[in-house]
Parts: structure tokens; C-alpha cells; sequence
């Protein structure tokens, strides 16, 4: 489900407040308990902030996030419920490899940019026999890439 700008949505609370009460919902709601949510929020200073509700066959639980420890005790010791602190679901991705940042140069009259050295470096990669290169791209390949230079063909005398 998509959120609208600036909206908060109950996976950012959870993520941001980490210390959560969930509690699950009775048949009738939480209509008679509600004033005294907002009452245990008002004391406290704190916004209602809640978390992402979830089902567990017939029963839907409610979460509420709290930005410290001892709110999140008080209120699972006033209404019951489960206390839990927030962990990521997803792991992180491992480190991605950095992408490698090349300045622009001139090369055979042509300025070289970024997507310019990608795709001479996946060409290079790619490709075994080269049979005729410029001394300024010979250059840059020697510079940028030792790694590859020996698939460059030999190079020619200037007479």
C-alpha cells in the first residue's frame, strides 16, 4: 500500500519508536478504553503513535509505539498486552561494492563523461580482441584500468 507525502505510516513509527505494546483488539473495539489512551498520552507529553496492526487467524492485534522504554512499560502495565521492541524485518543488503566515480576528460576531441567510462569499462570487460586504438583511449585504459591492459593490441610505432 502506498503512502501520500507526509503522511507516517505504522512500519516508520515502529522503525522510529522502537518500544511497542501491541494489544489485541476486543470484539467491541476499544471504545471504552480509548479516552483513557489519549489520558496516558496527554500526561505523558507524548503523541499517539501507532504501530502496523496485524491478524493472527480470527484475532486483529493493535500496536502502539512509544519512544522510550519506561512509557512503553507504563502502558502495557495499565492496559495489558505484549511489550516489544521494534527489529528489523528485512536484513540489511551486504555491502554493496562502491560505484567508482570518474572525472571528465577529453579524449579524441569528445568530452568523456561518467556514463561514458561505464561503458567503455563493460565494453572492455566484455570483449577480447580489440585490433585498433587511439593513443588517447590507450591512455585512459592504461590509467583506469591497468587490470585490462593487456587486451590492448601492441602498440604502433610513430614515424
Amino acid at each position: 500500500m502506498s503512502r501520500r507525502k507526509g503522511e507516517t505510516t505504522g512500519a516508520m513509527n515502529e522503525r522510529d519508536f522502537p518500544h511497542i505494546v501491541e494489544l489485541a483488539l476486543p470484539p467491541g473495539g476499544f471504545s471504552d478504553q480509548g479516552e483513557g489512551f489519549e489520558e496516558f498520552h496527554r500526561e505523558r507529553g507524548i503523541p499517539i503513535r501507532p504501530g502496523r496492526g496485524r491478524h493472527e487467524a480470527t484475532q486483529f492485534y493493535v500496536r502502539f509505539c512509544f519512544p522510550n522504554a519506561a512509557a512503553a512499560d507504563a502502558f502495557r502495565d495499565r492496559f495489558g498486552g505484549e511489550r516489544l521492541t521494534y527489529t528489523r524485518t528485512k536484513p540489511r543488503a551486504s555491502k554493496r561494492k562502491s560505484k567508482r566515480i570518474y572525472g571528465s576528460r577529453i579524449v579524441a576531441d569528445h568530452v568523456m563523461v561518467q556514463e561514458d567510462f561505464e561503458r567503455l569499462h563493460k565494453f572492455l570487460l566484455e570483449t577480447d580482441d580489440f585490433s585498433d586504438i587511439t593513443d588517447d583511449l590507450r591512455e585512459v585504459i592504461e590509467e583506469e584500468w591497468p587490470e585490462l591492459a593487456h587486451k590492448l593490441p601492441p602498440k604502433t610505432l610513430q614515424r
